[in-house]
């Protein structure tokens, strides 16, 4: 699933990807949920790993990685709830009410840049086989306290 054309939904320079997900299973498989411009160049995800109970998020601007921040996770068919901020020298990911990585470069996308959401990789044409409770995106980089009570 996809939607398209929604760049005025969704803030380049700075926002929030949160979800309240469960895998199907903790199976060896890859599941993406993105936000992107449809390229491989410029794109921000959330991923279940094939390593067990692995979750990683990642951001890439103009083809170059920016940041990769990963941790495990006790169960990830179990609903957690995630936050990716993005903002420049302000990126962070956040799992269940704690700030679990940072990253302080300051490189973040031009305006309008990205522009759907796809339960897949970028440019992938799959599926998320998973449970979605919620999936919401912010327009604005919520502060650290703002983050903790939206993933508790």
């Amino acid at each position: 699933y996809e939607k398209t054309g929604i760049s005025n939904l969704i803030n380049s320079e700075e926002g929030v990807l949160f979800l309240e997900v469960a895998a199907l299973a903790d199976d060896g498989t890859n599941r993406y949920i993105s936000i992107s411009d449809d390229t491989t160049s410029n794109y921000i995800y959330f991923r279940f790993l094939s390593t067990s109970n692995r979750v990683l998020s990642r951001t890439v601007v103009g083809g170059v990685t920016i940041n990769t921040l990963q941790i495990t996770i006790t169960d990830t068919t179990a609903y957690n709830k995630y936050a990716i901020k993005w903002k420049s020298g302000d990126y962070a990911f956040w799992i269940n009410g704690v700030e679990v990585g940072t990253d302080t470069n300051s490189t973040i996308f031009g305006a309008d840049v990205l522009n759907q959401i796809k339960f897949d990789f970028p440019v992938g044409s799959g599926t998320f086989p998973s449970k979605v409770k919620q999936l919401q995106v912010f327009k604005t980089a919520l502060t650290d306290s703002e983050l903790a009570t939206l993933t508790t």
